[in-house]
């Protein structure tokens, strides 16, 4: 597991103790880099101070990770044997505050002359503080800074080889930047000997500093790949964002600011925020206050092994998510527990979802169980810190689920919704195609999806199935979810929409099993979408008309009419009467892929692990149910619904459907296996 350590150069927010404190304590950082302390520079301090500071740092729970001395920052010309008493007293100051490192350079040399004129009196003078340090059990740790003998890479180098290793690295990026030189190229020449890192970034264009992230200094880079050393490596901020007391005391130079602030506080809480967006972002987390760690595999367990969850069960167990182990599932069903331990050895199991989320087992959830849970189920996972994937669709009515985004918004945690269909190449195709603008803007768009062929049986296999209380509604919110999530991901939301939807037209439920649909757009073209679980064989064909032609899709292979000249166009040039643009007609080349639910699972990993993006986010899952929500109120009104959507008319609506509603009785559950039919294609 990667490890890293914040520590900070805390005067920069308070040149008091005490101030400093509170700002470490207000930004989560639990180690300091003691450089200035009530006003004096910390080689300064007396014994008995030391002895003071370290019992008020101890009170609050914040060690020294390292003295940040300003040791070698004199001229290699100037006199070395006072500097080398100081440095002796500042040894017995590291023993009394708890501290085994120390930071240090490697001497000014005269401007415009050669560096490498004063090497041998540099070595010489460093091996004498080697000497001291190594009898007083303290490790030397020399940064790189401007006008120093190792001010760039390549000397730096040449330090840490001539000692052997005795001296250390400390890696400032922006100090490179400020001396020419690239931090990524010399993070590959240095980063085997990389012993902490100083968290500063800045600007090649002027040498200002900015918050890590914002300038040149590929922090983010930087930290990924140290990540993969990384067991408990510190990193200390520096800001240096804005000018504090006493910083022209610590560094000869001037500091150019392009980032200021109102405080020192402010300052130092905005360079602390910038690192830990970073680790962040790449996956890291903070379950004790200054340590980041970074899962090498995320734990998951499932929430219902029912159709869908038994399904990412097998995919799991198999392999097929590699960083992603099983390692608990929750379901009230006994029967599927014990299938659950037969199928997945070793795997914890409960009956109370809580009680999985508070054991400590598992660092994400699938939610897979009827679908009014899934909101209440994701917003509990996300309140127990852990990220959750929720089966689709994101709920039943769009009310709670936007409560549900909002809340998710507030949390450090990820939310993604199992849209598999997104990983299939034709739509990924499609989409593409059309975001483009290459084929003009959107006229027409028809669907018919009919291959959603399920028998009575299947709506018997369930007490709960097709029902107003146990599901919610029927094609539209348990085989649609997909489809209607495709069509407004690749064509974008309609204005209005008028459906008629027929309960129990073809099968003995209470809910919808045959859907016509006809939607507006803003920009007027309009669009149908028919849909039913009793056609046989069914058809699959989704159509797109564009101002420069056609895009035909079966679900397996998408067909391209493109026109010898936009639509538009021809209207205005043509002079023949009857006639119309040449067509050609090609299928469109895809890359083949269609990973369906283990590609989804795969990206939902990725993204925990900070290392890929998810294949929908689970805000994304409400425009889907917007529309089906739109077409069960258009049907049960008998009109058209403009959107946005009245949300408390829609839950009233289906509220009243609810309150009739009867769960089936003497039901003999069943649990199918579902890989054969995604999206109503058999395979």
């Amino acid at each position: 597991m990667a490890r890293f350590i914040l520590s900070a150069f805390a005067d920069e927010a308070d040149k008091m103790l005490d101030g400093q404190i509170e700002a470490m304590k207000e930004n989560g950082v639990a180690c300091v880099e003691l450089r200035g302390v009530d006003g004096k520079n910390v080689k300064d301090l007396t014994i008995d101070e030391a002895k003071d500071v370290r019992a008020r740092l101890d009170a609050a729970g914040i060690r020294v990770s390292s003295m940040g001395s300003p040791f070698g920052k004199i001229s290699v010309t100037d006199d070395f044997e006072e500097h080398l008493k100081q440095f002796a007293h500042a040894l017995e100051l590291c023993k009394v505050l708890g501290c085994d490192r120390m930071r240090m350079f490697s001497f000014y040399y005269p401007k415009d002359e050669d560096p490498e004129k004063y090497q041998d009196v540099v070595f010489e003078r460093i091996e004498k503080m080697l000497e001291l340090a190594e009898k007083a059990g303290v490790t030397l740790c020399h940064e790189n800074e401007k006008g120093i003998y190792g001010d760039i890479a390549s000397r730096c180098l040449k330090l840490i080889e001539h000692f052997g290793g005795r001296l250390k690295c400390i890696f400032d990026p922006a100090n490179f930047i400020q001396c020419g030189e690239k931090p990524i190229e010399n993070f590959a020449l240095l980063k085997d000997h990389i012993y902490y890192m100083h968290i500063k970034d800045a600007l090649l264009a002027n040498g200002a500093v900015v918050p890590s992230g914002c300038g040149d200094g590929n922090v983010p880079e930087i930290i990924r790949q140290l990540s993969a050393r990384a067991d408990g490596m510190v990193l200390t901020v520096e800001p240096h964002l804005t000018v504090f007391d006493g910083l022209k005391n610590l560094q000869d130079e001037e500091v150019k600011h392009e980032y200021t602030y109102a405080s020192s506080r402010e300052a130092f809480h905005a360079a602390v925020s910038a690192i830990q967006k970073i680790l962040k972002d790449q996956g890291f987390e903070s379950k004790k206050t200054g340590e980041w760690t970074k899962m090498d595999k995320v734990r998951i367990g499932i929430i219902g092994v029912g159709n869908m969850g038994s399904g990412h069960l097998k995919n799991i167990v198999a392999d097929k998510v590699p960083d992603m182990v099983l390692t608990a599932v929750c379901d009230l069903k006994p029967e599927r527990l014990e299938w659950a331990k037969e199928n997945a050895p070793g795997v914890a199991t409960f009956d109370d979802a809580t009680k999985m989320m508070e054991s400590g087992l598992i660092d994400a959830v699938i939610v897979a169980t009827p679908h009014y849970d899934h909101p209440r189920l994701v917003r509990e996972a996300l309140e127990h810190g852990l990220h959750a994937m929720s089966e689709k669709p994101a709920g039943v009515y769009t009310k709670n689920v936007h409560e549900l985004i909002e809340f998710a918004k507030t949390q450090d945690k990820i939310y993604a919704i199992m849209f598999n269909q997104r990983t299939n190449c034709v739509y990924r195709k499609m989409k593409e195609i059309v975001s483009s603008g290459e084929m003009g803007a959107i006229r027409r768009t028809n669907w018919i999806i009919t291959n959603w062929f399920r028998s009575q049986s299947y709506y018997d296999s369930g007490a709960w199935r097709a029902t107003w209380e146990g599901e919610g509604g029927g094609v539209l919110l348990n085989q649609c979810p997909h489809n209607l999530d495709l069509w407004q991901w690749i064509c974008g939301m309609p204005s209005k929409v008028r459906a008629f939807c027929h309960n129990g037209k073809w099968h003995d439920i209470e809910v919808e099993d045959d859907v016509t649909a006809y939607v507006e757009y803003p920009n007027g073209a309009t669009g149908v979408f028919v849909t039913t679980t009793s056609d046989a064989p069914g058809t699959n064909r989704f159509e797109i008309d564009l101002d420069k032609g056609q895009l035909v899709c079966d679900g397996k292979k998408l067909i391209k009419r493109e026109l010898s000249m936009s639509i538009p166009e021809f209207h205005k040039t043509y002079k023949g009467g009857f006639g119309s643009p040449e067509v050609t007609e090609t299928e469109v080349e895809t890359d083949g892929e269609n990973l369906q639910h283990v590609g989804v699972l795969r990206a939902f990993t990725n993204k925990i692990l900070g290392r890929g993006e998810l294949i929908a986010d689970g805000a994304e899952g409400v425009n889907g149910l917007t529309i089906s929500n739109a077409m069960h109120l258009s049907s049960w009104l008998d009109k058209t619904i403009e959107l946005p959507l009245d949300e408390d008319l829609f839950l009233e609506e289906l509220n009243k459907r609810r309150a009739t509603s009867r769960l089936k009785k003497n039901v003999e559950e069943v649990t199918f296996d579902t890989s054969s039919s995604y999206a109503g294609t058999k395979k």
